[in-house]
């Protein structure tokens, strides 16, 4: 049973539990003495945390680095919690011949991965008050249908938003999707009659709907096949153009618009949308979930450091640097 887990861990603290391993960087040699090391992330369900591998022998400390992999679960052994001045956080740090680091294939799943603090069940029937809630049969009806796909529905009402940026836990989608949904209400009531607010709801349900296909969640959150190869986006106008063509008499002027708002919520092509917004609703679209995912980000990056004495940190040790007090 996992014991240690890394929101609770301390500065001095010494860590023998596991952990699924995020991302690795490549060996790098020491400034001043023989020998290379290397940096990984892990985590577990309750964020990540940096170690550093600070290796004396360098085939020995090679050999290890190409044991481990992104996905594997490993059971550090001796490892000590420190303040690193560079990172401007707590890692852990492990010194060849008095740590060890290796994989392990006893853990639970649950215990890794991430869970968002709002009820999924709760989450649910929000999802079917919005869908209640729109005006326009065709759209309303579509998605009525979509839904009722009880495979669907769970895969969508327990996929996360992202893979490391926003919402980045079991739930984390819908989530995003409900807080989308309130923001173009209150957008379109703003800007009302001119914005359509049925078509900008169905966009934010639908918008990132390709991810259930895209995101796996194992030890932790990844990419499929399909997510790297073909990426969200066109994976979901795919999907809801086929579903759209199923039920045979779907508007096929309305069926373009959504089709649009899914491929173009990116917003540009430098940001992984094969087209960009070309009318309002899919332009508001578009800010509103860069603006709920932003925000959510910053509260995330903040919640991540913890208490600190320190008036600045740097969040995950890299990227911009955030004011504590």
């Amino acid at each position: 049973m996992k014991a240690q887990y890394v929101k609770k861990l301390e500065e001095g603290q010494t860590v023998n539990d596991y952990f699924a391993i995020l991302t690795k960087e490549a060996p790098r040699k020491y400034s001043s003495k023989a020998g290379v090391w290397f940096a990984f992330d892990v985590a577990d369900k309750t964020g990540p945390i940096r170690v550093k591998y600070w290796g004396v022998d360098k085939d020995t400390t090679e050999e290890l680095y190409g044991t481990l992999k992104a996905g594997d679960v490993v059971t550090i052994s001796g490892g000590t919690v420190k303040m690193d001045k560079f990172d401007r956080g707590l890692a852990i740090h492990l010194s060849e011949g008095a740590c060890q680091v290796a994989k392990t294939a006893e853990y639970e799943e649950d215990e890794l991965v991430a869970a968002g603090e709002k009820d999924v069940a709760g989450m649910v029937t929000k999802l079917w008050e919005e869908i209640a809630g729109i005006k326009d049969d065709d759209i309303r009806r579509f998605l009525e249908s979509l839904f009722k796909d009880k495979e669907l529905l769970k895969k969508y009402s327990e996929c996360p938003a992202s893979r490391r940026n926003h919402h980045n836990y079991k739930g984390g989608l819908l989530e995003h999707v409900l807080s989308m949904s309130a923001m173009s209400r209150t957008i379109a009531a703003q800007y009302s009659p001119e914005l359509d607010v049925d078509l900008m709801v169905a966009g934010c349900i639908l918008h990132d709907i390709g991810k259930i296909y895209s995101y796996d969640v194992k030890p932790f959150i990844e990419h499929t096949t399909d997510g790297r190869l073909l990426g969200h986006i066109p994976i979901g106008a795919e999907m809801i153009s086929g579903r759209m063509n199923e039920l045979g008499d779907f508007p096929p002027g309305l069926k373009t618009k959504l089709i649009h708002m899914i491929l173009s919520h990116h917003g540009s092509l430098m940001a992984g949308s094969p087209v960009e917004p070309k009318f309002p609703e899919a332009a508001a679209l578009h800010k509103i979930d860069d603006c709920d995912a932003f925000v959510k980000n910053q509260v995330q990056m903040r919640r991540s450091v913890g208490e600190m004495d320190d008036e600045w940190a740097r969040p995950g040790g890299r990227g911009r640097e955030m004011y504590l007090k």
